[in-house]
């Protein structure tokens, strides 16, 4: 019998402790040996000389929208596109899918749907809205990795946000069930709401009111208000899409007062500024959305100091149709993204710092297997999952709309160039993606939280 099923030979292995020359060697699933020079056979070689071998990318924000509306992703596509940049888990959220998954029926529906359709592996978010806080330690049982709320206007009837008084008694709740994170969209619906329906009636609808609808002042507030609720339910929370150096600030504050917070932003607050809305129109539209380029280099600042937690893409792909129209207001607000999560993040972060590819790994791997209790993944280490993706940083290797795997095949990163390329994707020791091909080598498996 063979020592492994597949062995990765002549990489640069970034394990937990650095980048070595190592090979790396994989059964059942399991990542068995990582050894300079490794003796064994094998039934599969995957020679990645010249490549890194790093651990396969965690996106902890996607919008997947099946059931219901499979026909703006799927789990078919959208999964395709992350295997495609070298993600091998999402964690999918809780809005966008119809029904919304704020119930265990629904959660049922959705976790189904993973298991038929998915080629990488999932978890699931719940979702927390007003009426159904009786319904969160039904849905912790099942397995969500945590919770996800509203603190604006979500553009989904089925999914409402959350005011502070149901805030309040959804931390409080929350805070009871034992590991669980309540995620946070953190703007202002009131300051939002009144300025929106000000540029609305005035007949001020283009992208530049959108803008001014939504400030970094709508952020802040909300994000203020987690954090006090936060310390007085002792409530974990995780604020997702940080679009400004101010809200990591009051995070960064926050934990030195030893509030349980994280922070997320994306890649698109990171490599786009306002003046992407010139080319793409409601494309690049999102919220909280784009802003300037000063505002851009300032949460750079705070990115290099450490002080952001996670990277997820916020995938929240639509339908062409729903991007189109001159009123800016009524297009639909997200960035299809999931498939560049990892090409974007390593490449500018690798020319903006003077991070290690380790120190990248932990935001795009690490920090959300620890963060949301995800067993045997984010590291590559003896004993973890073997989910890791063979990579090199040779070229300028153009994005273009042909190459994308959505369902609808838009995004505001087509024509930007970078070197980081996939090259080969695994899912504990399956391929699914090899040298620009999809590998339809079976289905992901459901992850939940902490086995």
């Amino acid at each position: 019998m063979p020592d492994f099923d597949t062995v990765i030979l002549r990489g640069t292995v970034v394990g937990p402790t650095g980048e070595y020359p190592m090979d790396l060697g994989i059964a059942d699933g399991i990542i068995q040996a990582i050894e300079k020079d490794l003796s064994g056979q094998a039934n599969h070689e995957i020679l990645a000389e010249g490549c890194f071998v790093i651990p396969g990318i965690i996106d902890s924000h996607v919008h997947i929208n099946e059931p219901g509306n499979t026909d703006w992703e799927g789990f078919e596509t959208g999964s395709k596109a992350a295997a495609a940049g070298g993600t091998t888990c999402i964690i999918d959220m809780p809005i966008n899918s119809l029904p919304t998954t704020i119930n265990a029926e629904a959660f049922h529906k959705k976790k189904e749907h993973g298991e038929n359709n998915c080629l990488v592996d999932f978890a699931l978010w719940g979702g927390l809205v007003p009426d159904n806080i009786g319904q969160l330690e039904s849905l912790w049982e099942l397995g969500v990795i945590g919770f996800k709320a509203f603190m604006s206007n979500s553009g989904i009837k089925k999914f409402p946000c959350v005011d502070t008084t149901s805030l309040k008694k959804g931390m409080k709740a929350i805070a009871k069930l034992e590991g669980m994170v309540l995620a946070l969209h953190a703007e202002d619906d009131a300051l939002t709401a009144k300025l929106s329906k000000q540029y609305i009636q005035s007949g001020n609808t283009n992208y530049t009111d959108f803008l001014n609808s939504r400030p970094i002042e709508a952020e802040l507030i909300a994000i203020k208000t987690a954090i006090e609720l936060s310390g007085e339910t002792g409530c974990p929370i995780h604020i997702v899409h940080v679009s400004c150096a101010e809200g990591i600030d009051l995070i960064t504050e926050a934990k030195q007062n030893k509030v349980d917070i994280t922070a997320e932003t994306c890649p698109h607050y990171l490599c786009l500024t306002t003046e992407a809305l010139d080319q793409w129109g409601a494309i690049a539209k999102c919220a909280p959305p784009l802003r300037n380029p000063f505002a851009v280099e300032a949460l750079w600042e705070k990115f290099r100091k450490g002080e952001i937690d996670t990277l997820g893409s916020d995938h929240s792909p639509c339908l062409d149709v729903m991007k189109k129209g001159e009123d800016f207001f009524k297009a639909w607000g997200g960035i299809s993204g999931i498939q560049h999560l990892a090409t974007i993040s390593y490449s500018l972060i690798r020319e903006k710092t003077n991070w290690s590819l380790l120190d990248i790994s932990k935001l795009l791997s690490t920090h959300p297997a620890e963060r949301f209790q995800l067993p045997r993944k984010g590291k590559l280490e003896v004993g973890m999952d073997a989910d890791l993706c063979v990579a090199n940083f040779k070229g300028r290797n153009s994005i273009s709309s042909e190459g994308l795997y959505y369902k609808n095949k838009h995004s505001p990163y087509v024509g930007l160039h970078f070197p980081f390329q996939a090259k080969e994707t695994l899912v504990r020791g399956r391929s699914v993606f090899a040298d620009g091909t999809i590998q339809n080598n079976g289905r992901g498996k459901f992850i939940r939280f902490r086995i």
